[in-house]
């Protein structure tokens, strides 16, 4: 039976770079948020419940949802975001579903769902654990400034519309907190896939 993880995180604390290592290890990798992008590109239901409920004005001219007109609504008012998550969420979940179980038909023993908001998005009920990747402000910052080359208070501005790191504990089986080095993820990732055998040894008896 192979082992669902749900991999998420702050940005800027290295989830990108976790997941990598979860891949070098064997994992198979899904990636929530191209699925999503899959979603919003050729998923005519979802397309069109897109466009009922924000309006024809986030379609571009071929008739494709123009990420950035409908960024421009739900990202300066969150109760257009949490109406767009209600909308693509559930497509969002199907599709991942479908793509855990031909990875898993494949002959995946790890399968990592990797996206920033697999807890919101209620993945986390395909998953035996959810592990978050998670860092110090000043790290983030830094790391971010460098990733994106953008300023400090864009920088900033990211972090603070993120979730805070008391989210991901709460929510998490697993918290990585990485402010070290890679080496130091690495063992953290190795340790967690230890435990995964007793998370589920106790989930099954729990059951």
């Amino acid at each position: 039976m192979a082992d669902i993880i749900g991999l998420t995180g702050q940005t800027g604390a290295g989830k990108s770079t976790a997941r990598e290592i979860f891949r070098k290890k064997g994992a198979a990798v899904i990636d929530a948020d191209s699925v999503a992008h899959d979603i919003t590109d050729s998923n005519l239901d979802c397309i069109y419940d897109i466009v009922s409920r924000f309006s024809c004005l986030v379609l571009d001219e071929k008739g494709k949802i123009n990420r950035k007109a409908l960024g421009r609504i739900v990202f300066s008012d969150k109760k257009e975001l949490e109406a767009l998550n209600k909308i693509i969420f559930p497509y969002i979940l199907d599709e991942i579903e479908h793509r855990v179980l031909i990875s898993v038909a494949a002959g995946a023993k790890t399968v990592v769902i990797d996206g920033a908001t697999v807890i919101e998005s209620g993945c986390g009920k395909l998953c035996d654990a959810l592990v978050s990747v998670v860092a110090d402000s000043e790290t983030r910052k830094t790391r971010i400034i460098k990733r994106d080359n953008i300023s400090k208070n864009d920088a900033e501005r990211r972090i603070n519309a993120q979730k805070p790191e008391e989210f991901y504990t709460a929510n998490s089986d697993f918290v990585i907190h990485n402010d070290s080095t890679e080496a130091e993820l690495e063992r953290n990732i190795n340790s967690v896939l230890k435990n995964m055998v007793l998370l589920k040894n106790k989930t099954a008896a729990e059951d």
